[in-house]
């Protein structure tokens, strides 16, 4: 992939996310954690939302109530070639035990970023779950050292009442020190809710609070239009960016749209395509 600049606006962007990653990769580096399109298209809240491909790389809590399958999407942030991003998701049931596997590489040449993560999951109780997940990243940018880093994460899941769910995430607990850098990436907490209200659809909302910085609002509302397609809108403020998408069933096989729109750099797209499994 080449890096090619449009305009005088996109050349500074550019500089501007090459400049944070290099100087600031606390700040610059593995901003954008895997959601999926689902939850993409409802403002990127999920942290409670179960019953996707993308639910255990969202919370890894939700690795139990993953269905058997596989994943994958492709996004492009505010049209940009150069910021185009591939990830996939594996997960089912392995004995007793809940695993998932998920994986992303975001970039070009001048600038890529990468992630394996596994997470593990167990139900303590019917109505609450926990789990933990191991990422390896890697940050290469051209011209600069490469970077390597273990970040640790863990959730959890409670279900107070049906249909309440209640979660909490908590990334990079041990603040992993990227290879080469002096910064950590930061650590961050998540706490999601998610309400289904029949026959209407499902109501979500995240909060996420990372260091130095102001509280996130996510919220999202998912409605069922017919047996096999779904309709999503939602909004998240950094500052505010509507989101909406859709979701199309047939047999096994799903296909899931998401877009949102920056107020200046302009709209972001995201496309998946999912394959459940016989458990």
């Amino acid at each position: 992939m080449r890096w090619e600049v449009k305009s005088g606006l996109w050349q500074l962007v550019g500089v501007w996310g090459v400049l944070l990653a290099t100087w600031l990769p606390a700040l610059g580096a593995f901003e954008w954690a895997v959601s999926g399109p689902r939850a993409a298209a409802l403002g990127g809240a999920g942290a409670a939302l179960r019953g996707d491909q993308w639910c255990s790389a969202r919370n890894p809590a939700l690795v139990v109530a993953q269905p058997s399958g596989v994943a994958a999407s492709w996004s492009q942030q505010f049209g940009l070639p150069e910021l185009a991003r591939e990830v996939f998701t594996v997960g089912g049931r392995i004995r007793s035990q809940y695993l998932a596997i998920h994986g992303s590489n975001f970039g070009g040449d001048l600038y890529r970023e990468g992630e394996l993560g596994i997470a593990l999951g167990w139900s303590v109780r019917p109505e609450l779950s926990a789990g933990v997940e191991l990422a390896g990243r890697w940050l290469d940018i051209r011209g600069y050292s490469s970077g390597r880093a273990l970040a640790v994460a863990a959730g959890i899941v409670i279900q107070p009442v049906d249909p309440v769910e209640l979660a909490a995430v908590w990334r990079n607990l041990n603040e992993p020190r990227i290879n080469g850098y002096q910064d950590r990436i930061r650590e961050s907490l998540t706490v999601g809710l998610a309400v289904a209200v029949q026959p209407v659809g499902t109501l979500v909302a995240d909060f996420v609070q990372e260091e130095y910085f102001p509280t996130e609002y996510r919220l999202g509302a998912e409605i069922p239009l017919l047996p096999d397609i779904a309709l999503r809108v939602g909004a998240r403020a950094e500052p505010v960016r509507p989101t909406a998408g859709f979701q199309v069933e047939i047999g096994r096989w799903s296909f899931a749209y998401a877009g949102d729109l920056h107020p200046d750099l302009g709209p972001s797209h995201e496309v998946g395509l999912e394959l459940r499994l016989p458990r």
